[in-house]
């Protein structure tokens, strides 16, 4: 009896052969190998859903601004540079110090990665009728008035659209951000792969 309780305490304290430890470490590299590309996705949609905050952060920023200051106040957003611009009224004319400048690399972001318009093949037209406001210059300005609306001088009542999408990420993450003329608000649109369309 003896014996063969001391033959089962061996074969209970037996490691893994070599076989078998390189059978699991096979598998467990091939488990990260697998899950290293979603991990990598999840990222980049995390960091761009960041990105589409700032973008809305920087658009109530200039709202808030001009209803306070009584004052018109510019958002810019710049293409060549990949950065947002407040500025006006009280901030100072554009390049002035007080210009609040916010950098799309501050939202982890590689600013090459950032691409202004809508996926290809993607619908453009938003749910409130509202479609890309163009670069001008690369760039594209929404100026808020005392009272909030954005019924500018020169282009007159015309709402804004802002479009932005992820190089690698393409369809997914992409997002438009609209501004109603009359009074400057703005709704958040989030592009869905199922109906081929930006949702609110």
């Amino acid at each position: 009896m003896n014996a063969l309780h001391n033959n089962l305490i061996k074969k209970e304290q037996k490691g893994l052969s070599l076989p078998e430890v390189i059978i699991v470490l096979l598998i467990i590299a091939i488990l990260v190998v697998l899950a290293l590309p979603q991990i990598s996705a999840s990222r980049r949609l995390s960091r761009f859903s960041g990105f589409q905050r700032q973008i809305s952060t920087s658009l109530n920023e200039a709202k808030q601004n001009a209803l306070a200051h009584k004052t018109a106040t510019t958002f810019r957003y710049d293409n060549a540079a990949k950065r947002v611009i407040i500025y006006g009224g009280n901030l100072g004319a554009l390049g002035s110090v007080g210009n609040r400048t916010k950098d799309f690399a501050d939202s982890g972001l590689l600013p090459e990665d950032v691409v202004y318009g809508y996926p290809p093949g993607a619908a453009a037209v938003l749910g409130d009728g509202s479609n890309i406001t163009g670069l001008s210059a690369d760039t594209v300005d929404v100026t808020f008035q005392a009272d909030g609306s954005v019924i500018n001088t020169g282009d007159g009542a015309t709402s804004k659209a802002l479009y932005f999408y992820d190089k690698f990420g393409r369809k997914q993450g992409a997002f438009a951000i609209s501004i109603s003329c009359a009074d400057g608000r703005m709704k958040t649109w989030r592009y869905s792969k199922a109906v081929n369309a930006y949702v609110e």
